[in-house]
């Protein structure tokens, strides 16, 4: 399944675009708190979790940069996380050759946002792609786990 990359937008235009981006759950999605933010000059992706189990997830994104554009940008990825296909010339990612990325781009300054994927098992690296940044250390893993059988299904 391929995702598309949304520009950051009102959250409530980007609540409208949600549901092209997500399959139905039966299970509330569970929530992470995402903080893009440039404080004691380094540029950090802070997260509430690092880990969930198969399932549908809101990321409740928020750039609390008081100057920089952020952005909140995810993909499956079994390899180190500093090992992404990279750009010296352009300073960033080729976002090109990630076939799965999913997203939100050029969040302003105090903006929010909150971003519903289904994510199936696996090694997921999370990053922003504003020239520079992934390389300053905005990156950080996710993963997530296989759900435990429900005692009396199958």
């Amino acid at each position: 399944m391929n995702y598309r990359i949304l520009r950051a937008i009102p959250l409530a235009l980007l609540a409208l675009s949600l549901p092209a981006l997500t399959i139905a759950a039966s299970a509330e999605p569970i929530s992470i708190k995402v903080n893009l933010t440039d404080k004691g000059a380094k540029d950090r992706i802070v997260m509430s979790a690092h880990t969930m189990k198969v399932g549908t997830v809101d990321f409740d994104i928020v750039n609390s940069s008081k100057v920089s554009l952020h952005e909140f940008l995810i993909t499956r990825w079994n390899h180190k996380i500093t090992a992404l296909p990279y750009s010296k010339k352009d300073s960033q990612v080729i976002e090109e050759k990630l076939p799965h990325l999913a997203g939100i781009e050029d969040m302003k300054p105090g903006a929010h946002a909150i971003l519903r994927l289904p994510l199936k098992a696996g090694r997921y690296v999370v990053f922003c792609d504003q020239p520079g940044h992934y390389k300053a250390g905005m990156v950080a893993r996710f993963t997530v786990t296989k759900s435990q059988r429900v005692a009396g299904t199958k």
